[in-house]
């Protein structure tokens, strides 16, 4: 059997005994792990090197990334910092979905952005390090978004399907047990994707929204555990304007906001 005792504190050693009937198992002693915060989980800090906005201070600490780097490429940044936000101060990361190009050659662009960094451009295509190294087990993400659809125009050959439906904002995290970055690359001859269902992945939550929304709203998504024995060694926290994004497909002018992101540790917190 397996159960769920609420309201511990971190780092503190409790006392813990099963009980059933008459039977009394054996005390044994366990530890609470630590808690953490998200670094630059509230979006504060932008730097712009070159014609690139990146999402931390310069010089700073480097959690967070998008795919500016290669919509800059073709002078475009599509994430980038807001002053509309839920408390009506600061600053939010604005992600927007374009069509990228000159001339009208070219691709669609879903704005993004997640932990890890872009490493480098492959043609028109992206390589991404997925994740940043952690060890501790939140119970869900929480955050504010606020999201504007558009109609998908821009379909690949496999969501042709989908052209003309609202497009679909995405917003997930994982823990995995990952031993380096996970390398991401979009290309159509050598692309290799994020799999939610494949047995890196310990524990997994995620949320999806495809209307258009006048002010902000406040989410909470409960991540999954498929195990509760490993330790992650990653997080992996992406949020994206077009779920079908890595595919080039997507609602040109669909816009996210996304601010205030943390972890809770409690189920009922």
């Amino acid at each position: 059997f397996s159960c769920y005792i609420p309201h511990l504190d971190p780092l503190t050693k409790y006392a813990v005994r099963a009980v059933s009937g008459e039977n009394i198992a054996n005390e044994v002693q366990v530890t609470t792990q630590s808690t953490a915060v998200i670094p630059n989980g509230d979006f504060e800090n932008w730097c712009q090197i070159g014609k690139i906005i990146f999402p931390y201070a310069e010089g700073g600490p480097e959690f967070w990334d998008t795919g500016n780097t290669g919509a800059s490429t073709l002078g475009q940044n599509l994430t980038v910092s807001s002053e509309d936000t839920p408390t009506g101060s600061g600053l939010s990361a604005e992600l927007t979905t374009k069509f990228v190009g000159i001339a009208g050659i070219g691709k669609l662009g879903a704005g993004s952005i997640f932990t890890g960094k872009f490493v480098k451009v492959d043609g028109t295509n992206g390589i991404l390090d997925f994740g940043r190294p952690w060890n501790l087990r939140p119970t869900k993400l929480h955050g504010y978004y606020k999201y504007r659809t558009a109609a998908i125009d821009y379909v690949s050959s496999e969501f042709a399907s989908l052209k003309g439906r609202p497009d679909t904002c995405f917003i997930y995290v994982a823990l995995t047990d990952w031993t380096a970055p996970y390398e991401i690359r979009t290309n159509p001859k050598n692309r290799n994707l994020f799999d939610p269902n494949a047995s890196y992945v310990i524990g997994y939550g995620k949320m999806q929204y495809s209307g258009t929304m006048d002010d902000w709203q406040e989410f909470e998504i409960p991540i999954s555990y498929r195990s509760t024995s490993k330790v992650p060694t990653y997080i992996q926290i992406t949020a994206a304007t077009s779920k079908y994004g890595d595919y080039f497909t997507g609602g040109n002018g669909a816009v996210l906001w996304v601010d205030q992101f943390s972890l809770g540790w409690d189920l009922d917190d």
